[in-house]
């Protein structure tokens, strides 16, 4: 399909200019570990923007002209304004789920705790990816159904509007906050917006520990009404101070990256760690 190559260039761009500029405010200076930081969001990044999407893509789209060989772009004369919210909201619904279960069971997990092991939330958490989560994603799957039958426009609008908001709540920058307090006379608004769409108060709440945190809930990516619905929602409506995990500095990063291939025991805490070398 034509636009791929160019929504993938303006999304990658989008994302370096929003990550350089954390890094040009020192946002990024305030993890405890930034260069891990740096090499998690680049291997990442080759999962999902490089190999995941052209495996799945490959074998999908392999599968379905075996199967379907007379279908392929026979939903290309759907209209983008029926398309696009289906696609959309089945993407973020499975994602959902897919994210709620990943907190819920413990081998899932493992998987994702990656996403959530660092210690500072910035920009460069949105790739902060095990390698195979990326292969689970919905919007990878669906991607490769949608291109295939023809509503590869609707697809791609969909992916854009999601990496957008998801962009946005990871940000360390409290755009929200900031807006709030400038303009109360619109809080009303605003109380009905933080219950339909995922904002960074409550995506930040997902990602801290301890005061004003809510890891297991706060699931959804964009259309936090779900949240709403299914019972795991929480609006905190302040700042969080504490990312990431207790146990973060003792992950091993292999196991980060490579579970389950890669099992590592936990590292020794900071005051075992210094009576073994004494």
């Amino acid at each position: 399909m034509e636009l791929m190559p160019h929504i993938e260039l303006v999304i990658l761009s989008i994302f370096l200019i929003a990550f350089l500029v954390e890094l040009a405010g020192g946002r990024l200076k305030k993890s405890p570990r930034p260069l891990r930081d740096f090499v998690f969001m680049l291997f990442g990044m080759f999962s999902n923007l490089l190999l995941a999407g052209a495996v799945i893509g490959s074998v999908i789209g392999w599968l379905l002209a075996k199967q379907f060989p007379d279908s392929a772009g026979s939903l290309a004369g759907t209209a983008f304004w029926l398309a696009f919210p289906v696609i959309f909201f089945i993407e973020e619904f499975a994602h959902y789920w897919l994210h709620r279960a990943a907190h819920e069971w413990r081998w899932l997990w493992k998987i994702h705790r990656t996403h959530h092991s660092a210690e500072h939330l910035n920009i460069s958490v949105v790739y902060r990816y095990n390698f195979f989560w990326v292969f689970m994603l919905p919007q990878t799957w669906m991607g490769a159904f949608a291109v295939y039958f023809g509503l590869g426009e609707a697809f791609l609008a969909a992916v854009f509007v999601t990496y957008m908001v998801n962009l946005g709540t990871h940000s360390s920058y409290r755009w929200d906050l900031w807006l709030r307090n400038k303009a109360p006379v619109l809080e009303p608004v605003w109380k009905v917006i933080e219950r339909v769409v995922t904002l960074p108060d409550t995506h930040h709440a997902h990602h801290a520990y301890g005061k004003s945190a809510h890891p297991n809930g706060n699931y959804a990516v964009t259309v936090f009404l779900f949240d709403m619905l299914f019972g795991t929602a929480k609006i905190p409506n302040g700042r969080q101070t504490r990312y990431g995990l207790p146990i973060s500095p003792r992950l091993h990063w292999a196991e980060e990256l490579l579970w389950p291939v890669v099992r590592k025991p936990l590292l020794p805490k900071p005051e075992q760690a210094a009576k073994t070398d004494a």
